[in-house]
C-alpha cells in the first residue's frame, strides 16, 4: 500500500514560495527563479560542465548542462553549450534544436551561430553560410574562440570557392 504523508506542525507555505510556485505555473518564471539560483551559482555549474567537456567527459557535461537547461529554459549559453555537447556526442539534430533555441533568446550568440553553421553547411544547407557570417559580425574580432573559428571558416570557404573558380572559369 501507499504511505500516508503526515503533516507535523505548521503547513502554511510562504506567501513568497506560493507566488513563485504561481509564476512557474503560468510560465513566467523559470524553476531557477522559483529555487533562487543566482547567476553566479548557474555561472559556476556551467564553468564545470564547460571543463568537464574540455576533457572530454561529454556524458558528465551533458548532464549537467541539460540540468541548467531544465531550470532556465531562457538561457542561451547554456542552450549553446549544451548543443556543443550533443554535437561533440554526434547527437546532430539534438545539437540543431539546442543551437536554433539558444539564437530564439540570443539572436548573435556566436557559439550557436557558428556551429549551427558548420552542422547546416556539412547537411549542403545554405543557411549554414548565414550562419557563419553572422557569427562573424557577432564578433568581428575574434574575442571568443566561436569568433576566431568562424573567421576560419570563413577564410576555408573563401578558399574552397577560389580553387573551384581557378579550375573551372565558367563556375
Amino acid at each position: 500500500m501507499g504511505r500516508i504523508i503526515k503533516y507535523q506542525g505548521d503547513t502554511t507555505m510562504e506567501n513568497q514560495t506560493v507566488q513563485k510556485l504561481k509564476a512557474f505555473a503560468r510560465g513566467e518564471a523559470t524553476w531557477a527563479e522559483v529555487e533562487g539560483m543566482t547567476f553566479e551559482e548557474a555561472k559556476a555549474i556551467a564553468q564545470v560542465g564547460c571543463e568537464l567537456a574540455a576533457a572530454g567527459r561529454y556524458e558528465e557535461a551533458r548532464i549537467l548542462f541539460e540540468g541548467l537547461v531544465e531550470g532556465n529554459p531562457k538561457d542561451a549559453a547554456s542552450r549553446a553549450a549544451l548543443g556543443t555537447v550533443y554535437q561533440k556526442m554526434g547527437r546532430l539534430p539534438e545539437a540543431i534544436t539546442e543551437y536554433s533555441a539558444a539564437l530564439e533568446r540570443d539572436p548573435r550568440n556566436p557559439v550557436a551561430l557558428v556551429n549551427r553553421g558548420e552542422l547546416y553547411l556539412r547537411q549542403g544547407q545554405r543557411q549554414g553560410f548565414t550562419d557563419v557570417a553572422n557569427a562573424v559580425e557577432a564578433d568581428p574580432h575574434g574575442e571568443t574562440a566561436a569568433g576566431r573559428r568562424a573567421r576560419a571558416l570563413v577564410k576555408a570557404i573563401t578558399l574552397v570557392a577560389v580553387e573551384k573558380m581557378k579550375g573551372n572559369p565558367q563556375a
